[in-house]
């Protein structure tokens, strides 16, 4: 796992480094990454209206995003349910948007939209196309994994396991349990649906780049 997390690690770094590169040709002036005056509105256009009582990823990325706004007391459980709703209309009245609990294009813009591109990983964050079963030693494989799931919540604060360089049982868990989270089944094996998953999550909470 040592290697997996070298490899991780130069992985992160390049990938902040294109994203702080995105920053400052989109800007015109070097700028700090995440300072960019860039904005991620293209993005935020993508992601589809989410209504209270709707589950999977489009409620997890709506929730980890409003995680990274202050709302920590969610936790990215993928249902739309009380907690949520509260947080939703707290910050819809916050920002001058109808108090409804619908998230649509307007709340979707305050809350993402306004994010900068090295931020969101627009322009560069693209998910992978291969797929990774139970058992995989492929390095680079292994640690576009790593580098995704390290920077969702819960997974960034507890650590991911140390299993050698195998795509073993107990990281096999933490993707179940992302899945369960996204509404996608529980194999544990990473498709393309995991991956735009992983990468929509990640975006919309801002985690791409610095």
């Amino acid at each position: 796992m040592k290697r997996m997390i070298v490899r991780a690690a130069v992985l992160a770094m390049f990938t902040a480094g294109m994203a702080t590169t995105v920053g400052i040709a989109g800007a015109g002036t070097a700028m700090a990454c995440g300072q960019e005056n860039q904005r991620s509105d293209q993005f935020a256009a993508s992601l589809p209206q989410v209504n209270p009582g709707d589950t999977g990823q489009h409620v997890l990325a709506l929730q980890l995003s409003l995680r990274h706004e202050g709302y920590t007391q969610l936790n990215g459980t993928g249902t739309y349910a009380q907690n949520t709703l509260s947080a939703v209309q707290d910050f819809q009245r916050k920002n001058g948007i109808n108090a409804s609990g619908i998230v649509g294009s307007k709340t979707w813009h305050a809350l993402v939209g306004k994010m900068p591109p090295s931020l969101t990983g627009q322009g560069w964050a693209t998910p992978p196309s291969f797929g990774i079963n139970p058992g995989e030693r492929n390095g680079n494989k292994l640690s576009a994994l790593f580098d995704a799931m390290q920077r969702i919540h819960p997974y960034t604060s507890q650590g991911l396991p140390d299993e050698g360089d195998v795509y073993g049982p107990q990281m096999q868990r933490l993707v179940q349990d992302f899945q369960r989270r996204a509404g996608i089944k529980d194999s544990g094996i990473v498709g393309p649906k995991t991956w735009a998953a992983l990468y929509e999550v990640v975006a919309a909470s801002g985690q791409w780049g610095c």
